[in-house]
């Protein structure tokens, strides 16, 4: 049996380097930076990684991508499997899916005393101590642009002599860590209004769990009404909408909805079933990434230690010219930077 371990563990490794070349930067190159993130067919991870690379190319670096399946335990056994190989990068990118069981991991990498910068997931009060820096979503900014976009729908239609404004937020798991930062930028921004939140709903992530959440959600509420719903993302809203239509509900009519990050379908907007988004672009993480990197390795530091993608608020009367400029100067359409069918 310890020799079987040995060969799975022999094999691991070798497995390993095949798929992280380059094992170590080329002469003519300014480094090696090594990325540990999810899987890169998932539409999200796929863009980030394009900014990555296309980043990387552009300042004159190389780099290896290590793509686990969302599986924290996975992405461990990676890091420890990379360092067990000798060979140390310039830099270090971690994009963990669940950074509190991922610490450790996080640990031996700084150990090593190549500088680990951390993407998506902010910083808390046990991992920081062992970063440079982060970059990645202000869910703050994000939560408070759907709540203004939801103020001004309940203006209009209230305005047009509408009644009905109970709020039904559909949530991610609230041990989630920008799930605070969301939900408090949200309530502040709609405080004051004739809004309501009724239900804070724990659904989770994606497209299935908004459903059957929602499901559950108007099953519970009974005869109460629910007017307006916050997704927080366009993937849980999408999976709402579905529910509120199989209930018979009018969506746009009865239930006027918002979401976040663009990751949903423009058709919604367009057939006027969702009013707005918060667009969060993965490109734009992936390239801030590297130029933060960059940034570090020639200057020994960074400017800021928090440092935030874009996410500007998108709706039917934007959609159309909305575009921003990428880290690397050029211009991405939405197209570019949303993650759904758009």
């Amino acid at each position: 049996m310890k020799n079987f371990i040995n060969v799975f563990n022999f094999l691991s490794i070798f497995v390993l380097m095949i798929i992280s070349t380059p094992a170590k930067a080329s002469e003519d190159s300014k480094g090696l930076i090594v990325s540990f993130n999810g899987p890169v067919k998932e539409a999200y991870i796929g863009k980030y990684v394009r900014g990555l690379k296309g980043m990387a190319g552009l300042k004159g670096y190389e780099i290896s991508i290590f793509e686990n399946q969302f599986n924290q335990a996975q992405q461990n056994q990676q890091i420890q499997q990379f360092l067990a190989l000798g060979e140390l990068p310039n830099a270090f990118i971690w994009f963990p899916t669940d950074d509190v069981s991922g610490l450790e991991a996080l640990q031996l990498l700084a150990e090593t005393g190549v500088p680990v910068l951390k993407v998506n997931q902010l910083p808390n009060e046990f991992d920081k101590e062992y970063i440079i820096g982060f970059a990645g979503p202000d869910f703050s900014l994000r939560g408070r642009s759907a709540g203004y976009m939801m103020r001004e729908a309940a203006a209009s239609k209230k305005e047009n002599g509408g009644f009905g404004f109970n709020v039904a937020v559909l949530s991610y798991p609230h041990d989630f860590t920008g799930y605070d930062l969301t939900i408090n930028a949200f309530e502040n921004a709609i405080a004051g209004t004739d809004l309501k939140i009724i239900s804070d709903a724990e659904v989770g992530f994606g497209r299935l769990n908004g459903y059957e959440g929602t499901l559950e959600l108007i099953g519970a509420m009974g005869d109460q009404s629910i007017d307006f719903v916050f997704g927080m993302d366009d993937s849980i809203l999408t999976g709402a909408l579905k529910a509120f239509e199989d209930a018979g509900k009018i969506i746009g009519q009865d239930v006027i909805a918002i979401g976040a990050v663009c990751n949903g379908s423009r058709s919604l907007l367009d057939e006027g079933k969702q009013y707005g988004t918060t667009l969060q672009s993965p490109l734009h993480e992936g390239q801030l990434a590297i130029k933060l990197i960059d940034e570090y390795l020639t200057q020994g530091a960074l400017e800021k230690f928090i440092n935030y993608t874009p996410n500007p608020p998108i709706s039917v009367e934007n959609i159309e010219t909305s575009a921003l400029q990428g880290y690397d100067g050029k211009l991405y359409s939405i197209r570019e930077l949303c993650t759904g069918n758009w």
